[in-house]
């Protein structure tokens, strides 16, 4: 008879991520971070007499705090369950694959939106994920300043903590308007990264399928 899996439960360690620290901006500082807005706008030759114009830099400061709301924590995070797997040898290749979840960040390097799709895969051991929580665990971490290469490690890790999965793969494709309305102005390309945990490192196969599988879904028509 087979054994029943056991849970490990989740170290305070584990649960960093869910802390939530709300950012609190009072109004003073809030007016005066729309000066600046004001002063930046106007140098860069925005007229801000129009009736379009007049709250932009309001809306503008508003808009980028809304967008970085990341920092913030999610307490919903994560919801981990006992495996499924009865232990067989299929629980070592079997994948989870969830995509594509859309993402929204902004570049650090010059303050421009990147955005995309990602697709999170993992073989579960001991504990299986909410899968609404992918998708949560996703933007927590893009919706902030930061790098691609960055949040797709930052994702990858948190998984790996979370479940102690037999394997954990994530594969983004995003689409930098720093590249696009400045520099080269490559307009068309976009850049895909990998990251690869346990078994996906060593298993071609299974990094073969798991790509397919984001391929799939990518050229799939969405209602």
């Amino acid at each position: 008879m087979q054994r029943a899996p056991r849970l490990v439960p989740l170290t305070q360690e584990d649960r960093e991520w869910e802390r939530v620290a709300p950012r609190r901006i009072g109004a003073a500082k809030w007016r005066q971070l729309e000066r600046y807005a004001t002063e930046i706008f106007k140098t860069m030759g925005m007229p801000l007499d129009s009736p379009g114009t007049r709250d932009t830099p309001r809306r503008f400061i508003r808009a980028l705090f809304d967008a970085t709301d990341g920092y913030e924590g999610d307490p919903k995070v994560v919801t981990a369950f006992p495996t499924e797997c009865d232990g067989g040898p299929d629980c070592r290749i079997s994948q989870i694959v969830q995509g594509p979840i859309a993402f929204h960040s902004v570049c650090e390097h010059h303050a421009f939106p990147f955005f995309g799709q990602a697709w999170v895969g993992y073989i579960a051991h001991e504990r299986i994920i909410g899968i609404s929580k992918l998708t949560r665990i996703v933007r927590l971490y893009s919706r902030r300043f930061t790098l691609q290469e960055r949040v797709g490690r930052q994702i990858i890790g948190t998984l790996e903590r979370i479940l102690d999965a037999h394997g954990v793969a994530v594969y983004l494709d995003a689409s930098h308007l720093c590249m696009q309305m400045r520099g080269v102005r490559e307009a068309h390309a976009t850049t895909r990264t990998t990251f690869w945990r346990g078994a996906y490192e060593t298993n071609d196969a299974l990094r073969a399928e798991f790509l397919s599988s984001c391929r799939t879904a990518a050229e799939a028509p969405h209602a």
